[in-house]
C-alpha cells in the first residue's frame, strides 16, 4: 500500500496535466503576437476614424464660411462700386450746375468750357471745377452792384498836393502833370499812388502856360508819338490820359486822330475832359479803333460834371450831388474837380453824404460802362 500510493498518484497527476491540455486551444506564439498586434490596431482604428469624420465635417464647415465670406465680400464690393457710381454722377450734376451759373454770370464770349465725363473720378471733377473756376475768376464780370462816381483831381504837380488828396477818405483819381521843369516830382507821385493818370496838355484856344510842353494842332505824327512815348517812359505803368484845356486842339479831328493812334500804340486810354463841347474825341475814335485797357469799359471815357468852375463851397457841393444824380440815372458818372482850397473843403464836407448815397466811389479805372 505504501509503495501503490505513490506511483497512483503519480498516475492520476499526469492524467490530470492531458486533461488540462485538451481543452486548452493550442496557440502559436507568433499567433498571440498577431492577436495582441491586431488588437491593438483594432483598438486604435477606431479613434481615428472618428477623428476622420471630425476632420472631414471641420473641414466641410470652413470651406462653407469662407465660402459666405468671399460671397459677402463681393456683395459689399458691388454695392460700393454702385454707390460710388451714383456719387459720381451726382458730383457730375453739381459740377455741371455749378460751370452753368459761371457761364451765365460772365457775359463776355469765348469761354473755355472742360467736358465732364460720367466716368470721372471726385477728385477730377473737383480738379476740372477748380479750373474752370480759375478761368472764370480772371474774366471780369462787369456788373455794377451800384451805380459808380470817379473824381478826378485834375493839375497835380507836386507831392504836397498830393498828400492834401490823400486826406479825404474816400477813393479820387489823381490826373499827373507830365515831368517837366516846373513838376520834375511827379513820375515819384506815380510810383507811390495806388492808382493814377496823366493831365497831357493840349492847346487851348486861348490859354497858355509855358511852363508846361505843349501838343499843339498841326504837329507831326512822329512829334505827337514821340511825346506819348517819352511820357510812357516817365509813367511805365501808365494807362489812362485826360487833357489839360485843349479846348482847340480837341475840335481838330485831324489831330485827335493823330494823337488816339499813338496812344493806342502806348496802351494808354483817353479821357476826354470834353473841355467844350465840339470835342472830336468820338469821331477821332470812328478812324481809329479804340482798345479798351479795362474790357468792362467798351466805350470811351468822357467827362460829366465840373466841380469847381465856381469856386464855393456850396456851388461845388451843388455840383457834387448833380454827379451823384447822373450816376444813379446812366449807372455811372465822371466828375472833374482840381486842387483847390475850396474843392478839397467840399469834398471832406460831403465824406458823409457821399456814404449814404448809395453810389459807389471808384478809380477812373474801375468804371463799368454799358
Amino acid at each position: 500500500m505504501d509503495k501503490v500510493k505513490p506511483l497512483t498518484i503519480g498516475i492520476i497527476a499526469l492524467l490530470l496535466i492531458l486533461l488540462v491540455f485538451n481543452f486548452i486551444p493550442s496557440v502559436n506564439p507568433l499567433d498571440t503576437k498577431h492577436l495582441k498586434t491586431t488588437k491593438k490596431t483594432e483598438s486604435q482604428n477606431v479613434p481615428l476614424s472618428l477623428e476622420s469624420q471630425e476632420s472631414s465635417t471641420i473641414h466641410e464647415d470652413l470651406s462653407q464660411n469662407n465660402a459666405d465670406s468671399i460671397q459677402k465680400n463681393i456683395d459689399f464690393l458691388k454695392a460700393k462700386i454702385e454707390r460710388l457710381k451714383q456719387e459720381n454722377t451726382e458730383n457730375l450734376a453739381k459740377e455741371q450746375e455749378k460751370l452753368a451759373k459761371l457761364q451765365e454770370q460772365t457775359p463776355l464770349q469765348n469761354t473755355t468750357t472742360i467736358p465732364l465725363e460720367v466716368t470721372q473720378t471726385p477728385q477730377t471733377l473737383e480738379s476740372n471745377l477748380a479750373q474752370i473756376t480759375t478761368q472764370n475768376s480772371a474774366i471780369p464780370q462787369c456788373v455794377r452792384h451800384k451805380p459808380q462816381l470817379a473824381i478826378i483831381i485834375d493839375d497835380i504837380g507836386s507831392n504836397a498836393q498830393y498828400q492834401t488828396l490823400k486826406k479825404i477818405s474816400f477813393k479820387l483819381t489823381p490826373s499827373l502833370f507830365p515831368k517837366g521843369k516846373a513838376n520834375p516830382d511827379t513820375p515819384k507821385i506815380a510810383k507811390n499812388a495806388p492808382f493814377y493818370m496823366v493831365h497831357l496838355p493840349l492847346e487851348a484856344l486861348n490859354f497858355y502856360q509855358k511852363e508846361h510842353e505843349w501838343l499843339f494842332v498841326g504837329d507831326s505824327k512822329a512829334k505827337i508819338k514821340q511825346r506819348i512815348q517819352s511820357i510812357k517812359q516817365d509813367f511805365p505803368n501808365l494807362a489812362y490820359i485826360n487833357n489839360h484845356t485843349g479846348s482847340k486842339f480837341t475840335q481838330d479831328i485831324e489831330s485827335m486822330t493823330l494823337l488816339l493812334e499813338a496812344l493806342n500804340a502806348s496802351a494808354i486810354n483817353f479821357v476826354d475832359s470834353k473841355t467844350i463841347g465840339n470835342t472830336q474825341s468820338s469821331a477821332a475814335y470812328a478812324k481809329v479803333s479804340y482798345i479798351p485797357n479795362n474790357p468792362c469799359q467798351q466805350t470811351p471815357l468822357v467827362r460829366d460834371v465840373f466841380l469847381d468852375n465856381n469856386l464855393e463851397i456850396p456851388a461845388i457841393t451843388k455840383q457834387l450831388i448833380l454827379a451823384v444824380q447822373i450816376a444813379k440815372t446812366k449807372g455811372y458818372a465822371i466828375a472833374i474837380g482840381h486842387p483847390h482850397k475850396e474843392t478839397f473843403m467840399a469834398l471832406k464836407n460831403a465824406e458823409d453824404y457821399l456814404a449814404k448815397s448809395g453810389v459807389e466811389l471808384v478809380y477812373i479805372n474801375e468804371i463799368i460802362t454799358p
